[in-house]
């Protein structure tokens, strides 16, 4: 009997017919996994550049918020304003209406951020991907976003090193603290890298289970500008902490301007940052020594990236290393033949000397030490041609002529097959006549 779609295969029972299409309900597929390639692919380009929409603003509101709250403390510093001023009440406000739309900007980045995860994942909701660790780094960006002086003055008591006690406004480690937005300059830098938005790139980051992040991005900027980047770091970090220190030292004791100008507190950060001594000038309050143990912990990492880029610098490259042991190579072997000729014409005239015997014992002992010499300057040059080519062919050069000889396999045995196939051909075309 012909097979009927109309007839169900268990008798008595209503089921589903499977020429029907497939009605919604709970077990179907994410809308997500019903684009197609393309569409993904353009779907995620849009959500890129939407990010980087976000990351602008981000950076635009951290950078308008920290501006203002410079010019606020330093109104401040030069006694022209006070806390309770209606200019500090404005600018206070000015910053927390900056910060609240921070935050925002900050939670609707990390919504993104989730989405494109989520895509590339094929999920369709982004809780699932939303880890502990972004939960985390959420939370923590939210508070250090969040942190910036308050409309009005409130003032606690502060004592500096010498156990002298000020009352201090609580804008002095507020300021400093609004400083770390500073972070975000690394998020911006991240966007907007052609490795994070050129699709072929995402393409092969993926196939190769390689996440293109912040690391990526700034590894690929250590190996392409090293010089820029650091010098983008020092100055940064240079130019903050010094107004950073500057903040710390004149919100504890406004009198003292002309010693804690931004040009000796400049000196001070330079040194402090290049592990110099800075002489008379110390800090005398407990904020600035912390700016000044941040600040040499960051000149002993960029001191140490400046020796690892100096260090491949000066490396020899790939073609320079084979010519200089080709050179070494010709210099050590012709080292070895004087050495080998050297060797046979002190024992030929030690030979003759011994069977005459006119040489004295001194002639004999000289003619000795030479042949001896020259032996061991020959096992030396073969020591030397072995470290020569040990230290040109390197594990890059090992796998390349892997490569190599596997792809030359792979094209002998394809050119082995087609000739077994035309053989093939051959014998029934043969059997067949």
């Amino acid at each position: 009997m012909a097979d009927d779609p109309n007839t169900p295969l268990t008798p008595g029972v209503t089921l589903q017919k499977y020429t029907e299409p497939m009605k919604k309900d709970s077990h179907k597929m994410p809308e997500k996994e019903s684009l197609t390639l393309a569409q993904k692919l353009d779907l995620r380009i849009n959500l890129v550049l939407f990010r980087r929409q976000i990351v602008d603003m981000e950076f635009s509101l951290a950078v308008i918020g920290i501006v203002v709250m410079v010019v606020e403390a330093e109104l401040y510093i030069n006694q022209s304003i006070t806390k309770r001023s209606l200019v500090s009440l404005m600018l206070k406000f000015l910053i927390s209406i900056s910060t609240l739309l921070l935050l925002v900007f900050v939670c609707v980045g990390y919504y993104i951020s989730a989405r494109i995860r989520a895509l590339d994942s094929g999920v369709r909701s982004i809780l699932s991907v939303m880890t502990l660790g972004n939960w985390m780094c959420l939370f923590l960006e939210l508070a250090i976003c969040s942190l910036h002086p308050f409309p009005g003055d409130f003032k606690f008591n502060y004592a500096s090193t010498q156990g002298v006690i000020h009352s201090v406004s609580i804008d002095a480690i507020l300021s400093i603290a609004m400083l770390t937005r500073v972070y975000l300059i690394c998020d911006f830098a991240v966007v907007h890298s052609n490795l994070v938005t050129d699709t072929f790139i995402y393409s092969i980051g993926v196939m190769s289970k390689t996440r293109i992040g912040t690391s990526f991005v700034f590894k690929a900027l250590m190996n392409r500008r090293p010089g820029f980047l650091l010098i983008l770091v020092m100055v940064v970090t240079i130019l903050v902490n010094t107004w950073a220190y500057r903040a710390c030292e004149l919100y504890f004791d406004r009198n003292k301007y002309q010693k804690n100008s931004f040009f000796e507190s400049l000196w001070l950060i330079t040194m402090v940052f290049m592990s110099s001594d800075h002489g008379d000038v110390v800090p005398e309050s407990y904020c600035g020594r912390y700016v000044s143990v941040v600040t040499s912990i960051l000149g002993l990492i960029t001191t140490a990236l400046l020796i690892a880029i100096i260090a491949q610098q000066v490396e020899h490259t790939r073609s320079e290393k084979h010519v200089f042991a080709f050179a070494s190579r010709v210099q050590t072997s012709y080292k070895r033949k004087s050495a080998a000729a050297n060797a046979i014409k002190s024992f030929f005239k030690l030979t003759a000397l011994t069977k005459t015997g006119k040489a004295g014992r001194g002639e004999i002992s000289r003619l000795k030490d030479k042949v001896r010499q020259c032996l061991k300057t020959m096992r030396s040059t073969r020591d030397e041609m072995m470290d020569i080519y040990d230290d040109t062919v390197g594990v890059i050069d090992v796998a390349e002529v892997t490569w190599r000889i596997d792809h030359r396999i792979s094209l002998l045995e394809n050119k082995f097959n087609a000739l077994d196939t035309k053989l093939n051909l051959i014998l029934s075309k043969m059997d067949e006549n």
